[in-house]
């Protein structure tokens, strides 16, 4: 039996502020409003989470030349590498092109500022996590809900209604409930299905 070593290409604290470092700066030059997300934003909010990636989020391309970009995000965006003094990081700058674009336009320009670094606030994270609905997302704002004074859930609301009005919430707002009651240890209480 030929014996092959499994490898796991994580992403390191140190390259990976290496990579938004450089591509921040190359967005402010070029006055392109961008935010990180993603399991970057988790580990700033706290998550153990791992993650091979960035992941940000952006009112334009970046003035990348077309052999550096990979491939092209189905939802709106390129992925591309950046190289760093420790390794090749993998990004996806997201320019969302779809029905979710008001959300990550708002999300944008509500960004916040973390240790010089744009940052998506938790409440926009819960909202683009929920439209995105992936398992993944789901344990994602899980544990941001469940963290003490985080995120507003008054909050969340608020800004869903902002972007997609009173209707449109009524249709969300069981869905998120149930991650309301994950977050805070319901997990006996049951929706019928």
């Amino acid at each position: 039996m030929n014996e092959e070593k499994l490898t796991i290409d994580l992403l390191d604290g140190e390259s990976a502020m290496q990579a938004i470092e450089k591509v921040g700066e190359m967005a402010n030059s070029n006055q392109i409003k961008w935010a990180l997300c993603g399991g970057i934003a988790m580990v700033i909010y706290g998550s153990p989470r791992l993650t091979k990636d960035v992941d940000i989020i952006a009112s334009a391309k970046l003035p990348l030349p077309s052999s550096e970009i990979i491939g092209h995000l189905k939802q709106g965006g390129d992925h591309f590498k950046v190289e760093t003094s420790r390794q090749t990081v993998s990004m996806d700058w997201i320019l969302r092109n779809d029905e979710a674009k008001k959300f990550y336009q708002e999300a944008l320009k509500d960004s916040v500022i973390f240790k010089g670094i744009p940052i998506l606030t938790p409440e926009w994270l819960v909202i683009l996590k929920y439209i995105a609905g992936r398992f993944k997302d789901q344990e994602d704002s899980v544990f941001l809900l469940s963290q003490k004074n985080l995120v507003s859930r008054q909050k969340i609301k608020e800004l869903f209604i902002r972007v997609a009005g009173q209707d449109a919430w009524g249709a969300i707002k069981f869905g998120l409930q149930r991650w309301y009651d994950l977050a805070d240890g319901e997990t006996k209480k049951m929706i019928p299905i």
